[in-house]
C-alpha cells in the first residue's frame, strides 16, 4: 500500500519526514506528489531553499 501524498507526515509519528507538497506556501517551488524532506530539526523545505527567487521562476 502507498502513503496518502495528501497527508503532511507519511509516517505515523515521525514528525521528521514529511511530504514537501503539503509544507509549500510559494509559487515557484514545484514538487511531485511524493517528494518528501527529511527535516531532523523541524525546519520546512522553504527554509532550506536559498536562492530559487521568484523573480527567477
Amino acid at each position: 500500500m502507498n502513503p496518502n501524498p495528501n497527508v503532511k507526515y507519511p509516517i505515523e509519528g515521525n514528525q521528521n519526514v514529511h511530504f514537501i507538497k503539503n509544507t509549500i506556501t510559494k509559487a515557484n517551488i514545484l514538487v511531485g506528489d511524493y517528494s518528501y524532506y527529511d527535516a531532523k530539526d523541524g525546519e520546512t523545505f522553504e527554509d532550506r531553499v536559498l536562492h530559487h527567487n521568484e523573480f527567477l521562476g
